[in-house]
């Protein structure tokens, strides 16, 4: 809309942050709670809560199930580290169940619950970064930008790039914007560098929005468009694209050169 250009695709990144957040403050309390049972045991009937938990997980590895096919989408892998962590904690009362039951050993929940909070703990503060890496507008860590300056600068009639700038829209859409010089020649033939380049840097980088502003060398600075008096000093064409990209799966290198 008029005030959303990019539209809300964000509203994914700031769902999963708050998520990740939320799955923190829940491991603080977990942990919180397992210190004072680790200070004080408590009788935990062990049949009820084995029964209790194995339901647990049945519902819970349905639901993962299904979550697991959209992978690449953060908000989702947010809510699937949520449900996972669901079904490790009711695991950890099964396995602490069966323990009190055959030994009557209690510290065993209370160990548990924290190993589980502290495996929940990391994979939270992993999305916490990458969101706040997504909402700083920060390079996606796929993504190497000596190699994507490399590609722009080793094209035909380029001789060279700056203000290179590479981020992510969204968990799955990244975005480039960059100046490149071109050597001599017609508009025509600069367009084609520009199209090829959005090409290459489509499939080898998953880069799907470019925006690839050309300046030439030319000695009076003129890419030409045509017969005509040169009188100016420096050209400036704007080319911008937008082509699906390839998947970007999470944490995965870019696709092979």
């Amino acid at each position: 809309d008029q005030r959303r250009s990019y539209g809300y695709q964000r509203v994914g990144i700031l769902a999963a942050l708050l998520n990740a957040v939320a799955l923190i403050v829940i491991v603080l309390a977990i942990g919180f709670e397992a210190v004072r049972r680790l200070m004080a045991p408590e009788p935990v009937q062990g049949g009820t809560v084995i029964a209790t938990a194995l339901v647990a997980i049945a519902i819970n590895v349905f639901v993962l199930l299904t979550l697991r096919a959209e992978v690449n989408n953060l908000n989702l892998r947010a809510a699937l580290l949520h449900v996972t962590g669901d079904v490790a904690a009711s695991a950890a009362v099964v396995i602490a169940g069966g323990v009190i039951l055959l030994t009557g050993w209690l510290y065993i929940d209370p160990l548990l619950s924290l190993a589980i909070a502290a495996l929940i703990a990391y994979g939270a503060w992993g999305i916490v970064r990458e969101t706040v890496n997504l909402l700083m507008e920060g390079t996606p860590p796929d993504i190497n930008m000596a190699e994507v300056s490399s590609e722009i600068s080793g094209t035909d009639l380029v001789t060279g790039v700056h203000d290179l700038h590479v981020w992510a829209l969204s968990s799955e859409d990244v975005a480039l914007s960059c100046h490149i010089v071109i050597a001599d020649t017609s508009l025509g033939d600069a367009e084609h560098v520009v199209r090829d380049l959005e090409g290459r840097l489509c499939s080898q980088f998953a880069i799907g929005h470019t925006t690839i502003q050309v300046e030439s060398c030319h000695p009076c600075g003129e890419i030409h468009h045509g017969a005509g008096e040169h009188n100016h000093p420096h050209a400036h064409l704007t080319f911008t694209s937008a082509r699906p990209a390839p998947p970007r799966a999470a944490g995965s290198s870019a696709p092979p050169r």
